[in-house]
């Protein structure tokens, strides 16, 4: 039975690890900020001393875990996922919260995106040899400069885009000159 009450404590604890819930989503201040009363309450069963009474303790709060889960009130997500969704927000001014990047530990650092590689789904020029650029992540970036490419971009292509100065994004296509682009949606 112990042997039970650990692997289910263990797998709770593995699954919570990345539990949010909606409002801490809203901010994030860059500080220790304590887990969500709903994981701090299944944790609290590990000073259970009776096994009995472990196992009923985990068996309520994983219920209650699981309903709020399911009713949107706590999200959870693992690393991968983390990092999908940080890919697809590449370029976008983000609130500074930790399932974004915006902690202050050393861990959000390492993981935080600064360049993209992807493929240009479709391209569009607009005005003066300006381009849009559409993603294979779905994302569009527009041209801010006034650069010509020496070949136009394609659907196909392969796009490099880093983060520059100041908040702004540069683009390379196929290895051309870089171009400063925007993200717009």
């Amino acid at each position: 039975m112990n042997d039970i009450i650990g692997k289910t404590a263990l797998a709770c604890s593995a699954a919570l690890l990345t539990a949010l819930p909606a409002s801490a989503l809203a901010k994030d201040d860059g500080e220790n900020t304590p887990p969500p009363a709903i994981f701090q309450d299944v944790i609290d069963c590990q000073k259970v001393t009776d096994t009995t009474a472990r196992l009923s303790c985990y068996d309520e709060k994983v219920s209650t875990l699981a309903a709020a889960q399911e009713s949107r009130e706590v999200v959870i997500a693992d690393r991968e996922q983390i990092k999908e969704a940080r890919r697809g927000l590449f370029g976008f001014s983000l609130p500074k919260i930790r399932l974004f990047g915006g902690g202050s530990d050393d861990k959000d650092k390492e993981e935080r995106i600064e360049e993209l590689q992807t493929t240009i789904t479709s391209a569009r020029e607009f005005g003066y040899g300006k381009w849009i650029l559409t993603l294979e992540e779905g994302g569009r970036w527009q041209q801010t400069d006034s650069i010509r490419l020496n070949a136009e971009p394609r659907s196909g292509d392969t796009i490099l885009i880093k983060t520059a100065a100041m908040g702004s994004y540069l683009a390379s296509i196929n290895g051309q000159r870089s171009i400063r682009v925007k993200r717009v949606e």
